[in-house]
């Protein structure tokens, strides 16, 4: 399939950017181009963007605060802070729905162009001080998420510390109104490859996907599950056992296909689960094929209801699951695994219950989730493209690592306009192809191959086809290169980018 979609780009013409010469080599696919990058916050996406919002505050201490005991008053200045929190939030959220009407020509929700979504108990507070008047005063950080252009529709031409007013009023005996300057950033993290040499680390790769219970009439958890085993079936995916979705058991052994890793076999295996594989008086069984996922498997994908405060709800009949409080005292693994929670508005609560488990941290684990609500129709498409592009191979057999910002442009299609995925936790992953070939840069080539790991494809230089290294920012690259990308075509967007030279020859 691979060789058959790189065919489209073979004497394809050079798009040109800014001031950089043509590279182009009539009879060699991969001409590249010069884009800018984008930003994110250790979590990006290809259609939304974190932003931090700071500023400082104050709220009038009660009448009788002089009087308690110590105690008492920090309890009272406790839950000051906290209420005149409160007021700033929804002063804050005000503020920017309002800024957002008109861009947004009347349409609101989660199908507005410029949308806001913000984390459930959203801000954290620095150190209060209690002022000359009476009054404490404190710094305080919020986070959201929001469109990709959100800074220029409330903050614009602000310049770097974009920075927007809020008027805030609290009700009540002690109420307080001022006006407040907020600054909002876009954090500064960039695109990351997964992981993939510790997922294949010990030449299995494996996949558990478990479908969550579904209170609706189409059962379109059982409509999900089934067309999964049916294009596994179809794709040639080796399984002893299962031939048909309705062989397919809670014991199951896994489908199978091999692919090459640097020149070793790795298996890839995927793991299935549904609601109905067992009887109401086996429900736990569920439970517990999810908890093994977690200990064993390196992708662990979750689709089904959800919201906040949810945990994995595994069954509506009855209803079964594992709930959010539950996730700090689950056993995982110890090693890297890459969690996809596909259901809805998975930002607000699943990253910040999961990392209260001690044994993951985002050295060791990135987190797939969705910002508002997601059809089941979009499962479809998720598991398609992860076990796709998780597990595509060129055109020798070798596999071909897509960065997290390729893959998730497979899943936020233009045909689900308000459906946001995104991946946290990638600050610490790799840059550059984590398979390595870096020392055949700007080596003369005359096919990938020639080029090392897959990914690393063969470039057409004006002075004759040289190697690139699959690259996602330009700091990946060794002095005198940069990341650039090979078209502009959006249907290949799988393509990596490639470091190459600045100066555009290869000696």
């Amino acid at each position: 399939m691979y060789k058959q979609i790189l065919a489209y780009s073979v004497g394809a013409v050079l798009v040109a950017c800014q001031a950089a010469p043509p590279i182009f080599d009539p009879g060699h696919p991969h001409p590249f181009t010069v884009v800018d990058e984008s930003k994110g916050d250790n979590y990006v996406s290809t259609n939304a963007r974190e932003y931090v919002l700071t500023g400082t505050t104050q709220t009038v201490l009660p009448d009788d605060y002089a009087t308690l005991d110590l105690e008492a008053q920090e309890l009272k200045r406790t839950s000051a802070v906290n209420t005149r929190m409160n007021s700033v939030s929804r002063a804050v959220r005000n503020t920017l729905n309002n800024a957002l009407k008109d861009v947004n020509n009347g349409v609101s929700g989660e199908k507005a162009s410029y949308f806001t979504y913000f984390k459930k108990n959203p801000f954290e507070t620095g150190e209060v001080t209690e002022t000359a008047d009476g009054k404490l005063q404190f710094n305080f950080e919020m986070e959201l998420i929001g469109s990709p252009y959100l800074m220029s529709v409330v903050a614009p031409d602000t310049g770097f510390d974009r920075t927007f007013e809020v008027e805030v009023s609290d009700w009540g005996t002690n109420a307080h109104s001022e006006t407040i300057t907020v600054t909002i950033r876009g954090s500064e993290s960039r695109d990351a490859f997964p992981k993939y040499n510790e997922l294949f680390d010990d030449g299995v790769f494996d996949i558990a996907i478990h479908f969550g219970g579904d209170y609706n009439t189409e059962r379109l958890d059982l409509e999900t599950a089934k067309w999964v085993v049916e294009h596994l079936v179809e794709k040639n995916w080796e399984n002893p056992s299962v031939s048909s979705f309705e062989e397919l058991k809670i014991d199951s052994p896994p489908f199978t296909q091999m692919m090459m890793v640097n020149g070793r076999e790795v298996e890839t295996r995927v793991y299935l689960y549904h609601s109905d594989m067992v009887e109401v008086a086996d429900e736990s069984k569920l439970s517990e094929a999810m908890k093994e996922s977690f200990v064993k498997r390196d992708v662990v994908i979750y689709s089904g209801h959800a919201g906040s405060g949810a945990g994995f709800i595994l069954d509506y009949q009855p209803k079964h699951e594992i709930k959010a409080v539950d996730f700090a005292n689950l056993e995982m693994a110890d090693k890297y695994q890459i969690f996809v929670f596909d259901g809805c508005r998975t930002y607000r609560t699943y990253v910040d219950d999961m990392m209260k488990n001690p044994a993951k941290t985002f050295d060791n684990v990135d987190m797939v989730t969705t910002v508002n609500t997601t059809p089941f129709s979009a499962g479809y498409y998720l598991i398609w493209e992860f076990l796709h592009w998780f597990t595509i191979t060129n055109e020798a057999g070798a596999h071909f690592p897509l960065s997290w910002k390729s893959i998730l442009r497979g899943v936020n299609r233009r045909s689900f306009k308000s459906v946001h995925y995104g991946v946290h936790g990638i600050d610490n992953n790799p840059k550059l192809n984590p398979h390595g070939g870096e020392e055949n840069m700007c080596r003369p080539c005359r096919e990938d191959a020639d080029c090392g790991a897959g990914g690393n494809l063969c470039l057409g230089y004006p002075g004759g086809p040289s190697c690139g290294v699959a690259c996602t920012t330009d700091t990946a690259c060794p002095d005198g290169y940069r990341c650039a990308r090979l078209t502009d075509d959006p249907d290949m967007f799988y393509l990596p980018k490639q470091c190459v030279k600045r100066t555009y020859t290869c000696q």
